[in-house]
C-alpha cells in the first residue's frame, strides 16, 4: 500500500536516532501489545497487513480483528514481536493509522445507530484527506456507513456551483439522456422554490442541501406526492449532528451525507506496552 510505505519514509523509521542510543540492545527480542483505551469500532485490517508485509523480515504481527469488530476498553488490538529497536521505531506510525481509522469507524457507527430503526443510509462524502480516501472510506463502511461517490466518475451530481455556469434543467435532461447505465443522476437543490421545476423531469436522487427542518418536511411531501417522482430518492446534507440525523431519518429521507465522518473525526485512543522477551 503506497500511502503506508510513503509514511514510513516520511517518519524515517530506518533512521531513528533515539533508538540508535540503545546500541546492541536494539536487537534484543521484544513484544509490543497495542490496546484500546476506549471503546469503539475497529478499522484498519488492510493497514495491519500492509505493515506486516513491509516488515515481515523483522517483525511478527498478530491481529485477530477485522474491520467492523467492536472494541472494548483495554482490549488487545495487535501484538508485535521482534527486535526492540524495530518495534520502537514502528509503533507510532502504526498507531497513527489504526487510531485514526478506528475513530472514523466509531463515529460512523454512532450516526448509523442514531437513524435506527429507519432504513436511512449514512453516506460518506469526498471530503477526505489527500492520499487517504480509500482507507477512510473503508473505515466508514466498517462503521456501517455507505459511500456516496468514491470519485468524480462514480456518478453525476449537479451541484450549486455547476448550476452557475449552465441551466440546471438542461444539464439534468442531458445527464439523463447521455449517462452510462451505471451512473445515477443527482441534483442539488438549495431552496424550495426550485423544487417544482426539478420534479417535472425528476432525477434518480434529489439532494436537499442545508434545508431547514420545516422546509425539509415540505420538500419531502412535494417529492413523495409527485406521481412521476416515485422512483426518486431523497438525500439531505449540511451540518449534520447525531440529533439532527435521528429527526431526519424519522421523516423518511433515504440518504444523509455526513462530511464530518472523514474530515473531522476523533481518533480512537490507543496505547502500546512493551516487554522484554
Amino acid at each position: 500500500m503506497h500511502a503506508i510505505s510513503l509514511e514510513c519514509e516520511v517518519d524515517r523509521i530506518s533512521d531513528d536516532v533515539t533508538v540508535g542510543l540503545l546500541s546492541e540492545n536494539q536487537t534484543q527480542s521484544a513484544r509490543a501489545i497495542l490496546r484500546a483505551r476506549e471503546a469503539g469500532i475497529f478499522a484498519g485490517d488492510d493497514v495491519v497487513s500492509a505493515f506486516s508485509n513491509l516488515f515481515e523480515s523483522e517483525i511478527k504481527m498478530t491481529c485477530e480483528l477485522k474491520n467492523g469488530n467492536p472494541l472494548s476498553k483495554k482490549q488487545e488490538i495487535l501484538r508485535m514481536e521482534g527486535p526492540a529497536g524495530s518495534c520502537l521505531s514502528l509503533e507510532r506510525t502504526l498507531i497513527n493509522y489504526l487510531s485514526f481509522l478506528s475513530g472514523i469507524a466509531t463515529l460512523t457507527h454512532f450516526f448509523v445507530e442514531a437513524v435506527k430503526p429507519h432504513p436511512t443510509q449514512i453516506l460518506a462524502t469526498r471530503k477526505t484527506l489527500p492520499g487517504l480516501r480509500d482507507l477512510q472510506l473503508q473505515a466508514v463502511v466498517a462503521g456501517g456507513g455507505h459511500i456516496h461517490r468514491r470519485n468524480l466518475s462514480d456518478g453525476i451530481l449537479i451541484k450549486e456551483n455547476h448550476q452557475i455556469f449552465s441551466n440546471p434543467l438542461e444539464m439534468l435532461k442531458k445527464a439523463k439522456r447521455d449517462r452510462s447505465p451505471l451512473h445515477r443522476v443527482e441534483i442539488e437543490v438549495q431552496e424550495l422554490t426550485t423544487l417544482d421545476s426539478i420534479l417535472k423531469d425528476p432525477p434518480d436522487v434529489i439532494m436537499l442541501d442545508n434545508f431547514s427542518f420545516p422546509d425539509t418536511e415540505i420538500a419531502i411531501q412535494k417529492i413523495r406526492g409527485c406521481a412521476i417522482a416515485n422512483h426518486c430518492r431523497i438525500e439531505v446534507s449540511g451540518g449534520m449532528t447525531i440529533d439532527k440525523v435521528a429527526r431526519l431519518a424519522a421523516l423518511g429521507v433515504d440518504y444523509i451525507s455526513v462530511g464530518q465522518l472523514t474530515h473531522s473525526s476523533h481518533s480512537l485512543n490507543m496505547s502500546v506496552d512493551f516487554e522484554r522477551l
